[in-house]
This record gives C-alpha cells, structure tokens and sequence, in this order.
C-alpha cells in the first residue's frame, strides 16, 4: 500500500482551499506560498494549507480525502426515483382569423416599352464604359438602388444619364 503525499499539486490545492488554481499559482510566482516544482507540475507542501495568505483568501481548511485504492470495481450508484412534473394546462389556440388580401406589392423597377425614355440613358455594357465600374457593378447597383435606370419589357437595364452628377458616382466617371 502506497503512503499518502505530503504535498499536493496546484489544483489539488486550489481545491481543498476554494482558492482558484490561477490564484495558487500567482501566489507561488509572488513567493507567499512555498512549492517545489517537480518535472512540469508545482508541488506545495500539506503545511502549506494553514499558511496565513491561505486563512485570508480561502474557505476553512479541511483536510483533504484520501484515496482508498481496491481491486474490486466501484459499484454504480442507485438512480433516484425521478418525481413526476405537474404542469399547468395549456390553454388551447384561439381559431385563426382570416387574414384580409393582401395587394400584391408594385414593381420596384419601372418597365417601359421598348422606346428610349425620355431623359438620356445609357446600357450597362455602356454606362461601364463611361464609369470604372463593371458590367456587375452595374447591375448590382441598379438592383440595391444606388443608381437610377429603368427595365425595358425585353428585361434590359437602362441606366439614366442623370446618375453621373451622383457625387458618389461622378467620381467614377473616366476622364
């Protein structure tokens, strides 16, 4: 049978004291608790339990359990009888009530016939000519509604010249 330790490693120690481990081993580093490190782990001493630092931070001292070692295998622990839950009864859902139509949403983009609008417009392979952007640059900023143009019935994009005295557009113009 193996003797019991006479030290303890820093999380053992933290613990038994109630001390974080993180705590213990800033104490150590601070010289206010007395370890030896041993391999890679700190090895503080059981006297170390009543130091003065350890009354002051940690819960009362009580010595730690010791390990009895056996060959038989630890039998399972008896389940508990689990209690029933009393809940409160659900009250049952109103009936739906019928929602009223709702108007199917206008087009966000205008769609002109085939002819030109009005003021001056340009396509998008066009306007990406005139502009450092690209062809999908364009297209996204047509859609997010960062530029102004119109959708033909052929499903064309016509940007509208007026975009370019945009100040976040202008300069983007090609000189």
């Amino acid at each position: 049978m193996a003797t019991p330790s006479k030290s303890m490693t820093t999380s053992e120690f933290a613990k038994a004291t109630g001390i974080s481990a993180a705590s213990i081993s800033k104490l150590i580093r601070e010289g206010k608790l007395k370890a030896k490190k041993e391999g890679q782990s700190w090895m503080i001493p059981l006297s170390q339990l009543e130091a003065k630092v350890v009354r002051e931070l940690g819960k009362p001292f009580k010595p730690p359990k010791t390990k009895k070692h056996s060959t038989r295998a630890a039998a399972p622990a008896p389940a508990k009888a689990a209690k029933p839950v009393r809940r409160a009864p659900v009250p049952s859902p109103a009936p739906p009530v019928p929602a009223a139509p709702v108007p199917p949403p206008e087009p966000a983009v205008e769609t002109r016939p085939e002819d030109p609008p009005a003021e001056k417009s340009y396509s998008v392979s066009e306007f990406e000519a005139v502009t450092y952007l690209t062809q999908k640059g364009v297209s996204e900023w047509l859609k997010s509604g960062k530029l102004k143009g119109v959708k033909t019935e052929s499903g064309e994009w016509r940007v509208l010249a007026s975009n370019l005295q945009v100040p976040y557009v202008s300069r983007l113009v090609r000189k």
